[in-house]
């Protein structure tokens, strides 16, 4: 018995609370539209796509198994490597790159293949799905030129205090003098990520650790990209237009994607 087989037979259909559901909804032919090519070509492709789990650092894999528009949900493989964990309610992240652009979705799990028998995990079915470049924003470089302070807190340590590199409405750079590395992990959440542009521009959000690396000139210091999370959309505006203003197009910092497993303005 094939997985969709599997997945019908044992009542799913009566969980949705909708009898003019048919069992062929994952028809291609009857759900194969434009807005969700890219996810019918990965599933036709059988592409590894990189999952997380929350705001966990560990990358798994995984495929798309199914794609069920009637029901809104998106059907991933089992994770590899394995793991028992992973529950409903859980959020993952799924990320694809092709020639310098990445697919992002960012979902709740809302039902699991062991219920009915069979493998793999379903999500929310995102309303748009599209690659777009791993550097939506273009960052504007403050280094010392105009010095600004950046405060932010890794998880179950103080706070730290460092310079802001440079900026863009979806997250920012930052030095901080010392060696940081024993607290900093890809895709940790950070609790506070502070930084005071001028008397009328304030951030203060979460955010997410996309990159770091240890420098050495002008001092010893630990290099740190994060992703803003929650930015209210009134400050991300408020900054966009601070940065088009403020700054003219040459000083834009020039994108170098090969630096960063995934760009702090990618969400």
């Amino acid at each position: 018995m094939s997985f969709l087989d599997k997945l019908f037979k044992k009542g799913f259909r009566a969980s949705t609370q909708d009898p003019n559901v048919a069992q062929d909804s994952l028809s291609p032919v009857d759900t194969h539209t434009d807005q969700y090519a890219p996810l019918w070509e990965l599933q036709k492709q059988r592409q590894l796509l990189e999952v997380k789990i929350g705001g966990a650092s560990r990358a798994y894999q995984s495929m798309i198994l199914a794609i069920d528009i009637k029901r809104g949900l998106l059907w991933l493989d089992d994770l590899f490597p394995q793991q028992h964990i992973l529950d409903i309610g859980d959020e993952i992240t799924m990320r694809h790159h092709r020639n310098g652009e990445q697919l992002v979705i960012r979902a709740p799990i809302v039902a699991m293949g062991s219920t009915y028998e069979a493998s793999g995990f379903a999500i929310t079915l995102p309303e748009f799905v599209y690659y777009m470049p791993r550097r939506s924003a273009p960052r504007v470089a403050i280094g010392h030129t105009s010095p600004l302070s950046v405060k932010i807190r890794t998880l179950g340590q103080e706070s730290s205090f460092g310079t802001l590199q440079d900026i863009s409405t979806g997250g920012l750079r930052l030095l901080v003098a010392g060696n940081m590395l024993p607290f900093l992990r890809h895709g940790a959440l950070l609790p506070l990520c502070e930084v005071d542009i001028n008397d009328e521009l304030q951030i203060s959000c979460r955010a997410r650790i996309c990159a770091f690396r240890m420098g050495r000139s002008p001092y010893r210091h630990t290099q740190i990209s994060v992703e803003f999370i929650d930015l209210e959309e009134e400050t991300r505006a408020a900054l966009a237009r601070f940065l088009r203003e403020t700054q003219p197009a040459s000083l834009y910092a020039q994108t170098d994607n090969s630096r960063y497993t995934n760009s702090y303005a990618a969400a």
